[in-house]
């Protein structure tokens, strides 16, 4: 047994702005060097990965990717430093509640869990 969670942006109204899948987009662009490789890579459509980056642009108020045309070996994207720098807020931010999750957790179940053991 094991706890999960999963967290993600909202407004202050309780609009969404960006979650997991936001965010390994972002990071499947930085990867790849454009929003079509990095949507195929994560399995996504790049119309449904334009949407989701616009959407979460619009409600940040920030520029998520930069574009880059033509050119000898066609167009691009990067993220832009507003975006690099979510993205590594966001993975650290993530990185420290499951510690904390899994601190909390062991703390509440621990001691339930060794003669429960093999029951399922």
């Amino acid at each position: 047994m094991r706890a999960k969670a999963k967290f993600w942006l909202e407004t202050d109204r309780g609009g969404y702005l960006l979650g997991p899948g936001a965010l390994r987009l972002l990071v499947a662009v930085e990867q790849t060097g454009s929003l079509k490789a990095g949507a195929k890579a994560i399995g996504l459509s790049y119309r449904g990965a334009w949407e989701r980056l616009k959407r979460a642009e619009e409600g940040l108020g920030v520029a998520l990717l930069v574009s880059h045309s033509g050119g000898e070996g066609g167009g691009g994207s990067t993220l832009s430093p507003s975006a690099r720098e979510l993205v590594q807020r966001y993975q650290g931010f993530l990185a420290a509640v499951e510690k904390d999750v899994e601190r909390r957790f062991q703390g509440a179940f621990a001691d339930w869990m060794l003669p429960h053991q093999g029951l399922h």
